[in-house]
């Protein structure tokens, strides 16, 4: 019986040094501020990192002016672009929750998701950004990043999308 209490003296200590550190938050990746505009004309331009690209034409998915919807069957929508700098390239995503198959990309200010899934409420954005110097790893919003992806329209209906996103590195092990 002597030896029952120690084990269980033990076994309590264990639990509170695992309870504390459930209790503590959780490690916050360090982010990087993240702009993009792209426009009705087919026109990217990214800055993140002290560097800025663009391209002309590059757009895919979505499609300009109006960024009308081309996925079927699916629960989300969105865009990329292949962008450049010297030295190096990247490519932008953009996803939206919900699906606009055949329709134009709805006006407003989409708050951010990590993730776009079946059950993401509709009028949610995700962004991520793989540039080529960053050796395969890429750039991506967290659940609830600061910013968000605005959307507004020209006089003549045409889109133009605004993203300003905190964004953190994401490796091959994630």
């Amino acid at each position: 019986m002597s030896m029952r209490f120690p084990l269980i003296a033990v076994s309590a200590a264990a639990l509170t040094v695992l309870a504390c550190k459930e209790a503590s938050a959780p490690d916050v990746p360090p982010t990087v501020h993240l702009t993009a505009t792209v426009t009705e004309s087919n026109n990217c331009e990214v800055s993140v990192m002290d560097k800025n690209y663009s391209s002309i034409g590059q757009i895919r998915g979505d499609v300009p002016t109006r960024f009308i919807g081309t996925v079927a069957e699916k629960s989300y929508h969105g865009f990329g672009c292949w962008v450049a700098t010297s030295g190096g390239d990247g490519d932008l995503i953009v996803l939206f929750s919900g699906n606009n198959l055949g329709q134009p990309l709805a006006v407003g200010t989409y708050p951010l998701s990590q993730d776009i899934l079946d059950n993401t409420p509709i009028g949610r954005a995700s962004v991520s950004f793989r540039p080529s110097d960053l050796g395969g790893d890429k750039l991506r919003t967290l659940e609830n990043a600061a910013g968000s992806v605005v959307v507004d329209s020209t006089a003549s209906g045409a889109r133009r999308i605004h993203v300003t996103a905190e964004v953190a590195r994401w490796g091959k092990i994630f």
